[in-house]
């Protein structure tokens, strides 16, 4: 699907939530004898700056395919201590700068 868009010329982002160790974009939990595995003991892994696995795997995949890197960001919302506001202000910070390198381009970001 993604492939698809991109082939089309539609911008995409990917929005991770970092800390998880799948879907992290910027963070990952990691520690080495869990495994991954979903029953972790709360607070009891590590966070490191690093993709997550799907992520690590998503990135691969289109650059097999030879699609351009997709510009990604993650919620902070599994990294113990959530900071709504932080991760709302981080966000904001990534759109709006996806809408300025947009408009800086020429194109019209309200066109279908």
């Amino acid at each position: 699907m993604i492939e698809g868009y991109l082939r089309h010329g539609d911008e995409v982002i990917l929005i991770g939530l970092d800390g998880s160790p799948s879907t992290g974009v910027r963070f990952t939990s990691s520690k080495p004898d869990w495994g991954g595995r979903p029953n972790r003991p709360q607070d009891d892994w590590e966070i490191v700056p690093r993709r997550g696995v799907w992520i690590e795997e998503l990135e691969a995949e289109l650059a097999q395919r030879g699609l351009p890197p997709v510009p990604a960001t993650g919620w902070a919302l599994d990294m113990g201590r959530f900071d709504e506001a932080g991760s709302r202000r981080d966000l904001e910070q990534f759109l709006d700068s996806r809408d300025s390198a947009s408009g800086a381009r020429g194109e019209d970001l309200d066109t279908p």
